[in-house]
């Protein structure tokens, strides 16, 4: 049975997509910049692990003020997987976008998917039509809905074991799908 956040998908697209995912992905164990970043967050420390993630994604990491820090920790820290409203204030903060807040929660909680312009796109060619906007906490949104309906349909053969998080190896599958 396909979930509600799937709707619409062009099944035989979808089949085709889980099985060649494994094939998709099979060098993702041998990004060992990603893994030494992932493995490296540890504790409790949000601003620690929201460093880590900037600097894997090779952003210029903050130095906000003591107020914005405990603002965007409380906002990490409260916000519980899928929902992704509690975000949005997050948008105002300089040279912050969806896909860098997507980072951080990625990291944080090793659940969230990073955000992607072509995972989106290769979503839209499978008939769901999953909108990428940057400055659009609910696009985000969607878009986790979306992954989280691939990792519940998954076959079992679909879904690669290598160690990395479930969400990380369907962005990169939706991303080099074509």
């Amino acid at each position: 049975m396909i979930p509600v956040s799937l709707y619409g998908v062009d099944e035989i697209e979808l089949e085709r997509f889980y099985a060649e995912l494994p094939g998709l992905v099979a060098d993702a164990y041998d990004d060992l910049r990603y893994e030494k970043a992932l493995f490296s967050v540890k504790g409790n420390d949000t601003l620690e692990h929201i460093s880590i993630a900037d600097r894997w994604a090779e952003e210029q990491v903050n130095s906000w003020p003591e107020e914005i820090q405990m603002e965007v920790v409380m906002a990490i820290a409260t916000i519980k997987y899928p929902t992704v409203g509690l975000l949005e204030h997050l948008l105002s903060l300089e040279d912050v976008d969806m896909v860098r807040i997507s980072k951080w929660m990625h990291f944080e909680t090793n659940i969230y998917p990073i955000y992607s312009e072509d995972a989106c796109a290769t979503l839209g060619r499978l008939g769901i039509s999953t909108p990428f906007d940057p400055n659009d906490t609910a696009s985000y949104g969607l878009y986790v809905s979306r992954l989280e309906g691939l990792k519940l349909h998954a076959p079992a053969e679909g879904m690669p074991e290598i160690g990395l998080p479930r969400a990380r190896m369907l962005q990169l599958g939706l991303e080099r799908f074509r």
